[in-house]
This record gives structure tokens, sequence and C-alpha cells, in this order.
């Protein structure tokens, strides 16, 4: 059966029979009929164009979900990968410092033990030096010894006044 419109069923007819119906209640019901069909026909159209609004929304919704998932998964994606360059990158300066560490370390060892090799020069001048200065008062104490030694054959030699004529003497006193 096809679909009538409200002024479709506001222009219907009927044929006439003896002891038909009113014409008049009939026109009058056809009318109540025909606004509540145009009522309803504009009620199924506003829930259509709701139906395609909101068909239309939750479509926007979906590509906005889709686009925010993308988003979504391009920034996890960029967010490893820049995980993975920062441990990369962390890992480069921890081995660098290890090395400068190392490096530091061997050259902390060499100048220590340069260090102990100069002390220990330095430790054997020293005893050189005391060595020498053992020898040099060894020497000025024989030469004090051999001084005091010479005072003392001094003082036993005959003075010049012992050496003098005595004559002579006696004329220097007179």
């Amino acid at each position: 059966m096809n679909r009538m419109t409200p002024l479709e069923i506001q222009r219907a007819s009927f044929p006439t029979r003896w002891k038909g119906l009113d014409p008049d209640a009939v026109r009058a019901l056809l009318s109540q009929l025909a606004e509540q069909v145009e009522d309803e026909a504009r009620i199924r159209g506003e829930l259509k164009a709701q139906v395609a609004r909101l068909s239309a929304e939750v479509e926007e919704y979906r590509q906005r979900t889709n686009a925010l998932n993308e988003a979504f998964v391009a920034a996890q994606h960029t967010a490893e990968a820049m995980i993975g360059r920062a441990e990369a990158e962390a890992q480069r300066i921890v081995s660098e410092a290890q090395a400068l560490a190392d490096r530091v370390i061997d050259d902390a060892i060499h100048r220590a033990e340069n260090l102990e090799m100069i002390i220990s020069q330095l430790r054997s001048r020293r005893r050189t030096a005391r060595a020498e200065v053992h020898k040099v008062i060894e020497l000025l104490q024989g030469f004090m010894r051999d001084d005091e030694a010479a005072e003392e054959r001094e003082a036993q030699a005959p003075s010049v006044a012992l050496m003098r004529p005595r004559g002579r003497e006696g004329k220097a006193s007179s």
C-alpha cells in the first residue's frame, strides 16, 4: 500500500451509497487524520534531521577519536624514540665519564708514582748531604783538634822573651 500524504487524505473521496456515511463526519475524521499524519511526518522529519545531526556528530567524534588515537600512537612512538635516544645519550655520557675517570685515576697514579720517585731521590740526597755534613764536621773537628794540639805545643814552646840574651835584659832594666 502506498503512503498517502496529508493532503491526499484530506482530498480523498468515497463513492456514495444508499444509507451511506455522513460526508461531513468522514471529512472531519479525514481532516483530523491528515493533521495527525502531518504532525507525525513533521516529527519524523525532525527525528530524521536529529538522527542525521547525531550521526554526523558521532562520525565527527569517531574522526576525532581516530585522530586522537593516531596522535596518541605518534606521541607514544615519539616518546619511545626520545627515551631511546635519551638512554643512548645517557649511556654515552656515562661511558665518557667512566673513561675520563679512568684517565684521571691513571694520571693521578702516574703523578703519585713520580712524586714517590722524587721523594725517594730527595731522601737519598738528604742522606748523602747528611753524610757529607758528617764528613765536614769530622774534618772540622780534626782541624779543631789539630789547632788545639798546636796551641798546646805553642804554649809549651819557649816564648820570644826566653830567647833574648840575658845581658840585654839587664841593660834594658837599668
